[in-house]
């Protein structure tokens, strides 16, 4: 509608969701994602807000919400990147190889590598676990996790399930322990082995 020779505007600017303006990988929604990685990483998560992500970014505020609803949409976003990116590089890994507790055991070896190799990053995601949002992802990982785990249990072990579900409990404890002291703790990943059937265990180190 022309009004003096001038469109007046009827509609205003919706926020969007993640990927509305060209899917989840356009390039502002990864500069946006890139900076909130390195400022949480470098400052930890109470200094991630919006102002300090489109700042650290070169953007303006205005655009955050073209790409995410809030803050928490983001760090479960920040969440998803990290776990994906981490299971598939477990999955590559263990691709060619049959079920059973070799595989379990280099798929628990890659999950904490892969955790140690990002020690930041990992442990922001820890920090914000207590976020509704975020805590229903952990539970599905967990359970993605624990399922995979039961492939390699399957016929080896009595209530596989349950056994699959306390090594991927047992797993996050060696990792979180790993990032406190960190590095790795070679006589703790030996314990974490020595619960796979006929799991082939690194010596310990005294």
């Amino acid at each position: 509608m022309h009004v003096h020779g001038c469109v007046l505007m009827t509609s205003k600017l919706q926020r969007r969701g993640p990927g509305s303006r060209a899917g989840g990988n356009h390039p502002t929604r990864l500069e946006l994602l890139n900076a909130a990685t390195h400022l949480a990483s470098a400052e930890g998560l109470d200094a991630l807000t919006v102002s300090a992500i489109t700042n650290a970014a070169g953007h303006a505020k205005g655009t955050f919400y073209v790409h995410f609803d809030d803050r928490s949409q983001m760090i479960a976003e920040l969440h998803r990147r990290f776990h994906d990116d981490l299971f598939s590089s477990i999955e590559a890994r263990t691709a060619a190889m049959v079920p059973g507790s070799e595989r379990a055991h280099i798929r628990i070896e890659a999950f904490l590598d892969g955790c140690r190799s990002q020690p930041p990053v990992r442990a922001m995601l820890l920090e914000a676990r207590s976020l509704p949002e975020i805590a229903s992802l952990v539970e599905q990982r967990n359970a993605q996790a624990a399922q995979a785990l039961k492939a390699d249990l399957q016929g080896r072990v009595a209530h596989c399930s349950e056994t699959a579900r306390l090594i991927v409990g047992a797993t996050i404890e060696v990792a979180l322990q790993e990032l406190t002291a960190n590095r790795r703790l070679p006589r703790l990943r030996a314990a974490l082995y020595s619960f796979l059937p006929a799991a082939k265990t690194p010596g310990m180190m005294k």
